[in-house]
């Protein structure tokens, strides 16, 4: 789980870009929000002062829903939110027991592409996945996204993704 929360906060919250290591950049999809299907909102995982709200494209949602796999196209988003704080300095949580969301720290995206995985070592392929990591205002921060790979890397029996179950179950 250290290893997690490590790479969870490397994609947040960092002042000054870093170069990335890929050798694509993914395109930010501005109209995801009413395009795409919002399948999870809550407290993000091994972060936790943090929440997230994940999106999903037709595509990935289909081939979920149809045979558990994402195919090539599919395109998975991911609002991080910073969770509400008091004056103490302590997660503001709701009557629920969850962090409630603050302001929006950064979009990340998740798509896959055929033998995206092949330039990586295999400690970190992601069944040709790629990420990116976006600003509010959608600009490309060009982050070393290997923190991610390597998070989403043991994941392979849930097609490298932590909410498949709340894609499999998306209305």
């Amino acid at each position: 789980m250290k290893r997690l929360a490590l790479a969870a906060a490397l994609m947040v919250g960092v002042a000054s870009p870093v170069q990335s290591d890929e050798d694509r950049q993914l395109a930010f999809p501005k109209d995801y929000r009413d395009s795409f299907t919002q399948y999870y909102s809550g407290d993000r995982l091994y972060v936790e002062e943090q929440t997230i709200r994940l999106f999903a494209n037709d595509i990935a949602k289909t081939g979920a829903q149809s045979d558990g796999k994402l195919p090539n196209g599919s395109l998975l988003v991911a609002e991080l939110y910073a969770a509400q704080k008091d004056a103490n300095g302590d997660i503001i949580e709701s009557t629920l027991g969850r962090r409630l969301p603050g302001d929006l720290k950064a979009i990340v995206l998740m798509e896959r592409g055929a033998g995206w995985d092949a330039q990586y070592a295999d400690d970190l392929k992601v069944g040709d996945w790629e990420f990116e990591v976006f600003n509010a205002a959608g600009e490309n921060l060009n982050k070393d996204t290997t923190a991610c790979r390597q998070c989403h890397h043991p994941l392979g029996d849930s097609e490298y993704m932590f909410s498949l179950e709340h894609l499999l179950a998306a209305k």
